[in-house]
């Protein structure tokens, strides 16, 4: 599986406690079979994009850029806290009249309203249940922090037809959403018992593996109700990832000890 260097880097700077030298992230990035000059170019172009900010010479952290989403990501454990029961209607954003020109400012709209478990029923128009806790005025915060215009339109729709309310539960596919909870969960389970026989760079780059891709998707986890999706697994899902990602950080922190010593060392 290819890294993107500019996924690694960040997911690194989420999780670093303090500044992160280049020389730490050049190591790391080799783990991956990542080169020391497409490293350094990442870095310049986060830099320029002010997703990364440099406190310090050579050291790097998360810029104002990248913050927001940063913190909305980190409270992945407590996604279960943010729903509450169905009450048979929808959340609507009307964004048709934001315009399709600027691409880049299309995709990242695109983007804040799927992280948000947002599906387009007509061009313009995206839904999805009405079961997040405190409606659509604590979910307007949440969007407008992560960057979405402030001119969408956020509204409850009621009393659809029939035709178009299947329409609407046909957007997300449930039952593939119930059968990947359960198939995430033995993959982890699976490795977390494999893991003290392997190498400490083998464990660190298998779970940073499959760390990522089971955050991406409870990230990107639409949140659906019990109506629609197995709810109890989805909560195992995140527990079980819970126990993963404690016994991957424990890996990761005594390889970035290592690295850190190893740079110290050689400067």
């Amino acid at each position: 599986m290819a890294i993107k260097p500019k996924t690694l880097i960040l997911n690194l700077l989420m999780e670093a406690v303090e500044p992160v030298s280049s020389q730490v992230i050049i190591q790391v990035s080799r783990l991956f079979e990542v080169t020391e000059n497409s490293t350094r170019v990442t870095l310049a172009r986060l830099l320029a994009d002010k997703m990364l900010e440099t406190p310090s010479r050579g050291h790097y952290q998360l810029g104002p850029a990248a913050r927001n989403l940063a913190d909305d990501l980190s409270h992945w454990r407590d996604m279960e806290e943010k729903v509450c029961p169905w009450d048979g209607r929808w959340i609507g954003v009307f964004v048709a009249h934001l315009g399709r020109g600027n691409r880049s400012a299309f995709r990242q709209r695109m983007r804040i309203l799927h992280l948000a478990g947002f599906a387009e029923l007509a061009q313009g128009l995206l839904v999805r249940p009405n079961n997040l806790a405190g409606g659509t005025k604590t979910l307007r915060k949440r969007l407008e922090k992560l960057g979405l215009e402030p001119e969408a339109k956020l509204m409850v729709l009621t009393d659809l037809d029939k035709e178009t309310n299947q329409r609407v539960m046909s957007l997300w596919d449930c039952e593939h959403l119930s059968s990947h909870y359960l198939e995430a969960c033995n993959i982890m389970e699976d490795w977390m018992s494999r893991a003290n026989d392997m190498d400490a760079q083998t464990a660190a780059k298998e779970s940073y593996l499959i760390g990522d891709e089971s955050l991406r998707c409870i990230a990107f986890d639409p949140l659906l109700p019990e109506e629609m999706v197995d709810v109890a697994a989805r909560c195992h899902y995140v527990q079980t990832m819970v126990r993963f990602d404690q016994l991957g950080k424990s890996i990761w922190k005594k390889l970035y000890k290592n690295y850190k010593t190893a740079v110290g060392v050689l400067n």
